[in-house]
């Protein structure tokens, strides 16, 4: 089934995903764990695209009624949640530091926010480590190390930030068949929610839209 990620942008509330890849991913993780969805998954098509629509959103006073943002750690998640506090300044008051289990905050006057960090708003990384933990079957020290191999025969040239998409996408390159969507072969792999890391997503998304 296809989605019209933009459309999903005008429901009142909303999930800001970097790209299209991060709402498959998540709409896969809410169906795997009987979560219903009553919000629209809003693809923003990268990180600064995420971070402008947020702010566009806030200025759109009365637009929105609960915004969720997820957003990939990459090298450094206090910098990240750092950016995304100065993004919100003039409109939140958050934390100092962000919180473990995600963030979940309300302001008057304001929309109520929800904030990941992908993967764990701990650790560096993305969303490929937080679905490489839960993908159920995947061999992931098995690939990392046939990737290794390519490398050491300069087959690569992928950033050592995007290692875990390169192990996840050579996962899906070798099934039946090679050429899948993304989401196809996203919905073969079933997710194990009962991993504490899966629980607490699971939390940080009910508190936020339920």
């Amino acid at each position: 089934m296809l989605f019209d990620w933009v459309s999903e942008c005008k429901n009142k509330s909303v999930l800001l995903l970097e790209g299209t890849d991060d709402c498959h991913i998540i709409k896969k993780f809410c169906e795997d764990g009987n979560i219903a969805v009553n919000f629209g998954f809003c693809n923003c098509r990268g990180d600064s695209n995420l971070l402008k629509q947020l702010s566009a959103f806030l200025l759109a006073n009365n637009n929105k009624d609960i915004i969720g943002v997820i957003l990939d750690a990459d090298n450094n998640v206090d910098a990240r949640y750092q950016e995304i506090k100065d993004k919100v300044k003039n409109f939140y008051t958050l934390p100092e530091e962000m919180p473990k289990d995600g963030l979940v905050y309300t302001e008057k006057g304001q929309p109520k926010l929800g904030i990941w960090i992908m993967p764990n708003n701990q650790d560096n990384g993305a969303l490929e480590e937080f679905y490489l933990t839960l993908a159920i079957d995947i061999d992931t020290d098995f690939i990392n190390d046939v990737i290794t191999q390519a490398e050491g025969k300069n087959l690569t040239s992928f950033k050592s930030q995007h290692r875990k998409k390169a192990i996840m996408h050579t996962y899906f390159s070798w099934q039946d068949f090679p050429g899948s969507s993304l989401h196809a072969s996203i919905n073969k792999i079933a997710l194990d929610n009962n991993q504490n890391i899966a629980k607490a997503f699971s939390a940080w998304l009910v508190q936020l839209f339920y």
